[in-house]
């Protein structure tokens, strides 16, 4: 396959498939973004550098996004959480997108809505047993392509799969936090 399916270069993803499988070393990615606090609750964070395929890379900018707070911010952007939710659907509508290009597919629409909730009186500290983080993340996708409804269901089952986001969500995943030495 020498074309693009719904924007995706096939002939690339497959390619990157079959590098992978032969040199597993290839599949070690790394992803950073750089932190810097504006105000109050706000901050501003910057992507940019990565590292995959066996080598450093760059995006073809440098993207900044700023987060705030709403009940103690300024408005300077959305939650981190809301961010988190957009991660999460940009994740599963791209293995969409992809799962059907393998499966040439035509797609002409993907669209969804994220929705989590969260208990607030465990992150401002009011009750320590109520847990800080989503207690549920609910995603409803709408899905318009040139299949039926069991193939929608097989592109959704396999966008959620393979999305790493589903996946860091869904299971535990260390995480640590530490301070730079002090310069």
């Amino acid at each position: 396959m020498t074309e693009e399916v719904n924007g995706v270069p096939c002939d690339k993803m497959f390619g990157a498939i079959a590098k992978v499988r032969e040199d597993g070393d290839l599949a070690q990615f790394r992803f950073s973004a750089q932190n810097e606090w504006i105000e109050g609750t706000a901050s501003r964070s910057s992507i940019y550098e990565w590292h995959g395929m066996g080598g450093d890379h760059t995006h073809v900018e440098e993207y900044s996004f700023n987060a705030d707070h709403p009940t103690l911010g300024h408005g300077h952007g959305p939650t981190p959480q809301e961010f988190v939710l957009h991660a999460l659907a940009a994740c599963v509508t791209a293995g969409i997108a992809t799962g059907a290009a393998a499966r040439n597919i035509t797609v002409h629409k993907i669209s969804s809505r994220a929705t989590a909730d969260i208990d607030v009186r465990g992150v401002l500290g009011v009750d320590p047993d109520v847990r800080k983080g989503f207690s549920n993340v609910d995603v409803e996708f709408d899905i318009d392509a040139d299949c039926d409804d069991a193939q929608k269901d097989a592109l959704l089952a396999g966008g959620a799969k393979y999305s790493a986001l589903f996946d860091m969500l869904a299971n535990p995943t260390e995480v640590n936090i530490t301070r730079a030495p002090s310069s």
